[in-house]
């Protein structure tokens, strides 16, 4: 790389290639780079761990405080999944053979207003949906539980909400989990809806964008045992937190109530949009 910042076509090749071209360039095996990936990424794992659930209803509060700055209360948070790209894993058939058509394994994160990673699913085969990795994970399961998310909150004096997420359309509507309008035969407030709800989900597809912006091993397959592949992709999404800024502001002053209002996904999603709308 020369003194002016531009990337050779052979460094960019490095960055993108992996194991293989890393090796050449500092004249070791390919088995001492995966080694040295391996025990970094362990380390990383181990000892630099930021990404964090909020385990109390105070900490779920200042994530929503990030959100409520963006234009949208009661948001814990935003959910997506990414596949990496992957060599198959020795007989595993077409486990990890996903429909974009390429071996992978999935990570699933839920992503602040500030696009760090506050939960993160990793290493599911790519043959298994989003919806389905989420069915099963313990973010669902504390969402579900509530025990540690805050308690309703007014909108106004007769509207009231829960803590939820935002994901796209392959998830179920609930409660706690938001998600746009089908997107045929919509009327205009449905659209306005959608529009503001997109407008603030992106934020986990920003974060994803960013993380292989960074670590451009992202772009391509990741030539290492499945374990260390999954364990360096960890690796990265930690340095990433730590490269991105945490909401520590006043939060809003709320009014809690001791009952939930709605009693399905489909009524909230009503009653947030006229809110939303008007």
């Amino acid at each position: 790389m020369d003194s002016s910042g531009d990337e050779s076509d052979e460094d960019v090749r490095c960055i993108r290639e992996s194991v293989g071209c890393i090796s050449r360039r500092v004249g070791v095996a390919k088995s001492t780079v995966s080694s040295v990936i391996k025990r970094v990424s362990q380390a990383i794992v181990k000892h630099l761990n930021n990404i964090e659930i909020p385990s109390t209803p105070h900490e779920w509060r200042v994530v929503e405080e990030g959100f409520v700055q963006k234009g949208l209360m009661r948001c814990a948070g935003t959910l997506d999944g990414k596949h990496i790209r992957i060599k198959a894993p020795p007989n595993s058939g077409s486990v990890y053979y996903n429909y974009k058509h390429f071996f992978s394994f999935s990570m699933l994160g839920l992503v602040d207003a500030n696009r760090k990673v506050l939960f993160l699913d990793i290493g599911t085969p790519g043959s298994l949906s989003d919806s389905s990795i989420f069915n099963r994970s313990e973010l669902k399961r504390i969402l579900e539980e509530k025990s540690t998310l805050p308690p309703p909150i007014h909108y106004t004096e007769n509207l009231v909400f829960p803590s939820f997420i935002l994901a796209d359309g392959i998830f179920a509507l609930t409660t706690y989990l938001m998600k746009p309008f089908g997107r045929s035969n919509l009327t205009r407030e449905q659209l306005h809806f959608n529009r503001k709800l997109s407008n603030t989900r992106v934020r986990v597809e920003h974060c994803f964008g960013i993380i292989a912006s960074r670590f451009r091993i992202m772009h391509s397959c990741i030539e290492l045992m499945y374990a260390d592949a999954v364990e360096l992709v960890t690796a990265l999404v930690i340095l990433h937190n730590y490269l991105m800024p945490s909401y520590d502001g006043p939060l809003t002053p709320v009014v809690e109530s001791a009952a939930e209002q709605f009693r399905n996904g489909k009524e909230q999603r009503e009653a947030l949009m006229n809110f939303l709308c008007n």
